[in-house]
């Protein structure tokens, strides 16, 4: 009999404790990998837009940038491409991390490092809300600004490969 309320008891337990609202913590392991951006799209009101991304470049040459995330340090890195004539490749190291906000939902967000540098001393940086992460799929959605007008952008990931190579 002890034995059976031992095991209600665990159950409970751990049915209980490892998500909120019915939405699971995402686990930095899902993101171990390379990942290709392979969607950027704008939400907000009707309007052409433009974007400069991360203090880098335009959206448009965040389109099939490549990424690649080790989970168990939050190394990574990732490239731009040269989708137009206005894109050049870029390649930056970062350090990444998942935040969680409670109750409105997690974040993704890294900042620049190099060589020279340790993440820890490095304090400013970039996010954005994960709208959906799975084992094959992340999509981002970044708040940013164009001619004082608020609106997103959604950046979809796909994984490429297990592939961690710097």
């Amino acid at each position: 009999m002890k034995f059976i309320v031992r095991i209600l008891i665990l159950t409970l337990i751990f049915s209980c404790s490892s998500t909120k609202s019915g939405v699971a913590k995402p686990s930095k392991k899902t993101l171990k990998g390379t990942w290709q951006v392979n969607n950027i799209k704008f939400v907000g009101d009707k309007g052409l837009y433009k974007a400069f991304l991360f203090d880098l470049a335009d959206s448009a040459c965040f389109k099939n940038s490549e990424w690649v995330f080790i989970p168990n340090n939050g190394s990574g890195k990732f490239a731009t491409s040269a989708t137009t004539s206005q894109c050049e490749v870029m390649t930056n190291n970062i350090h990444w991390s998942f935040n969680d906000t409670g109750d409105a939902g997690s974040l993704f967000q890294f900042k620049y490092i190099d060589a020279d540098t340790k993440a820890k001393k490095v304090t400013t940086g970039y996010s954005g809300t994960i709208d959906s992460l799975n084992e094959n799929t992340m999509v981002l959605r970044v708040a940013t600004t164009y001619e004082g007008n608020a609106f997103d952008v959604l950046m979809t990931f796909n994984k490429v490969s297990d592939d961690i190579t710097l």
